[in-house]
């Protein structure tokens, strides 16, 4: 419902314009506004309304809110005054060198205030809009009837069913709506809100409203470039596409500077206009600036509007059951050298505590693990102290007084607490310290930042919301036979593993009582579900296993200090157990030796391995004892080594040393008995009988200093007729003989 001035001051503005002494009706300057409501139970609900002026306008008349249960063309049932609360919130200077008050406003730029209204009314179960209005708007840049429309809040709210109340979206105070954005720099206006019922919200931008139901016309977008030809051969064209008409809209609400996107023949432009859900902030590069005459000239000026709806399920169904809007203004100003100050940079400082940190153009967020403590830094800083000369510039943090105490904040200590140094000094640091419940799984927590520096004529602004996630993290973690990970890993049947734990949590706990901070300690806990652990090492945080069959070891590792039992953080493993192999065998062909095996075989000659001797054959061309061994796929999950084969004993003919000669006799023998005449052997001999197949059937030692001339007797009866060879072996030297056996 509109609100028209009262009679008798309208007949004063009226004469006022004609005699040229009071400004018109037109010159109210309601710059934005919005809307927003508390349950107080049993359906009665404190509507709350602020209103953002230009000061140099008349004040505002008094406002009436309306409440409609049906839409734009219901009546309104129910009606109450919205009562000023306290007294209008002073002006807040543009710089060191601008008045500071409405009474001495500047010639050039507008300064602005805030008045709050309330009003308490009883909204039986019903689809509601609240709202207010009053005329006119001024002169704003993107509308394009402003002076002849009025500025109109809403809200709605759906409290329809048994027991559904509903608080809206509470705008933080810390936002300041009106924001002075320098041109040609990127800038920031933050939207923030609090959800006191824990409801889903989705932000957007959309038109003003002139009246229920009715957006308010756009102006044509004054900015808008051409396209341009970048070059003929080969043709590349570069199209900028701004607002998408050639009017404003929601979403491109002033101009801009544009990003080229694309490749040739076609580049486009993509506006440096952007709304992040997440942060709840909208971030631009204003590129066009005019310079104003006076202080309610409607250019530079253009209005921004954010609206927002909140999602609840009831009975399984998900529903709107309120929205809010807030109408704000941006005013771009030239600020000639002075740059705006940097957005804030967070820092994540304690190791192992599962806290990370995104930096981007237009966003902070911090992701912090539960059960953890953690430190962040905030770094505020100003590019024009950071060039040379320095600019020396003081930087002003300012930030909810209520940060370390309010609930939907850092909850007293139950997230963590913030502390700052320098400010007001060139560069600022803030400090979070993080170590938040179990409880606290899913928050997400938004704190406003605003940092101002003391430039003169104008001074530079940049608001930051830093977006707060606190996340789980079962941060154990397992070292698996020397390397690192967890999750699964085979072992061969009959062998051991080493399992190590690892608790990945930063060392130390804060003690919020005296600021301190105590090493941290962790209690271990092992259980397996199949077999292989020592019992006696349940408790260790490393412990050898040895399953016979596949089994899981599950970890279980507890922060002693600070925290409860529900901090602890679990692991676990599977131990795949493979399945035994088989030794390989080996067949003999003369000098040439065969494994059983195609593939994997490692051949080794007097029990050390002959490099290079994987094949699954192997040509002897020195005398010793042959195995191999062979690495077997004993299933799709890994392989494991056989067992060795059985040693095969090759000899080659080889000629003994110089001086060193035998004979065999008789040779053949027809019983198997035989005579080793040693000549020329000073040292001590081994004489060693071989079959066909490398097996010993005779062995003799002879352990005489000097065997000079000895004649050693064999005896071959135990064995059939065949080839057979002799051996005779010293240190230094080795002779075969052929032995025949008829």
């Amino acid at each position: 419902m509109k609100n028209r001035l009262p009679f008798v001051l309208f007949i004063l503005l009226l004469l006022g314009g004609l005699l040229g002494g009071l400004p018109s009706a037109r010159a109210s300057h309601l710059l934005g506004c919005d809307m927003t409501y508390t349950s107080l139970g049993n359906n009665q609900y404190r509507v709350k309304f602020r209103l953002y002026r230009d000061c140099s306008g008349i004040q505002a008349s008094a406002f009436t809110l309306a409440c409609r249960n049906g839409g734009c063309n219901a009546t309104a049932t129910v009606s109450a005054p919205l009562v000023q609360q306290g007294p209008t919130i002073a002006a807040t200077p543009l710089g060191p060198n601008t008045p500071g008050t409405c009474a001495s406003p500047s010639a050039l730029y507008p300064l602005y205030d805030f008045t709050n209204y309330e009003a308490t009314v009883t909204l039986p179960p019903g689809q509601w809009t609240l709202s207010t209005a009053q005329g006119s708007r001024p002169d704003i840049g993107n509308l394009a009837i402003a002076g002849s429309t009025d500025l109109y809040a809403e809200a709605y709210l759906d409290n329809r069913g048994t027991n559904v109340f509903n608080t809206s979206p509470q705008f933080d105070p810390q936002d300041i709506p009106i924001q002075y954005s320098c041109v040609n720099q990127r800038n920031s206006l933050g939207f923030s809100s609090v959800e006191p019922d824990g409801d889903s919200l989705a932000y957007a931008l959309v038109a003003p409203l002139a009246a229920c139901g009715t957006n308010v016309t756009y102006a044509p977008y004054n900015n808008q470039p051409s396209p341009v030809l970048i070059t003929t051969n080969p043709v590349c064209l570069y199209s900028p596409v701004a607002s998408g008409s050639s009017t404003f809209t929601p979403t491109l609400p002033l101009p801009v500077a544009m990003d080229t996107t694309g490749s040739c023949p076609q580049l486009t432009g993509r506006p440096r206009f952007k709304l992040n859900q997440t942060a709840r902030t909208i971030t631009f590069m204003p590129n066009a600036y005019s310079p104003a005459t006076v202080a309610g000239d409607g250019r530079n000026k253009y209005q921004v509007v954010v609206e927002v709806t909140e999602y609840r399920r009831i009975n399984g169904v998900r529903r709107v059951v309120g929205r809010v809007r807030r109408e704000a203004v941006i005013i771009v100003i030239d600020c000639g050298a002075n740059t705006v100050p940097r957005p804030v940079v967070a820092v994540a400082r304690t190791v192992n505590s599962g806290t990370s940190t995104f930096n981007s153009v237009d966003s902070t967020q911090i992701d912090v693990a539960s059960c953890s403590f953690s430190r962040v830094t905030l770094n505020f800083t100003d590019p024009d102290n950071q060039r040379t000369p320095s600019a020396h510039q003081q930087l002003t943090v300012t930030l909810p007084t209520d940060i370390n105490t309010n609930p939907l904040l850092l909850a007293s200590g139950d997230i963590g607490s913030f502390t700052i140094t320098g400010n007001g000094s060139e560069s600022p640091v803030g400090t979070l310290y993080f170590q938040p419940s179990p409880a606290m799984v899913g928050r997400l927590i938004r704190l406003n930042f605003r940092v101002e520096d003391n430039a003169a004529p104008v001074k530079g602004v940049q608001t930051r919301v830093v977006v707060v996630r606190i996340v789980r993290n079962n941060a154990a973690s397992l070292v698996t036979a020397g390397v690192a990970g967890g999750g699964s890993a085979d072992l061969c049947a009959g062998g051991t593993l080493v399992l190590q734990a690892n608790a990945m949590r930063p060392d130390s706990v804060r003690r919020l009582s005296n600021n301190t901070t105590v090493p941290q300690t962790y209690a271990y806990q092992w259980t397996v579900r199949g077999d292989g652990l020592n019992q006696a090492q349940a408790t260790s945080a490393t412990i050898s296993v040895a399953p016979t069959r596949t089994s899981r070891y599950s970890l279980a590792v507890s922060p002693i200090t600070g925290f409860g039992t529900n901090c602890g953080d679990t692991t676990s493993v599977l131990v795949r157990v493979l399945p035994a192999t088989a030794a390989p065998v080996v067949t003999r062909n003369g000098l040439v030796l065969t494994s059983s095996y195609a593939t994997g075989n490692q051949w080794y000659r007097d029990g050390l391995p002959i490099a290079g001797a994987t094949a699954r054959t192997l040509t002897v061309t020195a005398n010793g004892a042959y195995s191999v061994q062979t690495l077997v796929a004993a299933s799709t999950l890994g392989s494991c080594l056989s067992p060795f084969s059985a040693a095969q004993t090759v000899l080659s003919a080889q000629r003994a040393l110089a001086g060193s000669s035998l004979s065999v006799v008789p040779n053949p023998t027809p019983d198997g008995r035989i005579s080793v005449v040693l000549t020329g052997y000073h040292q001590p001999v081994e004489l060693t009988v071989f079959d066909a197949l490398g097996r010993t059937i005779a062995h003799k030692s002879v352990t005489t200093p000097n065997p000079q001339g000895t004649t050693q007797p064999l005896d071959l009866t135990s064995v059939g007729a065949g080839v057979y060879v002799l051996q005779v072996r010293t240190a230094a030297s080795l002779e075969t003989r052929r032995v025949v056996h008829e």
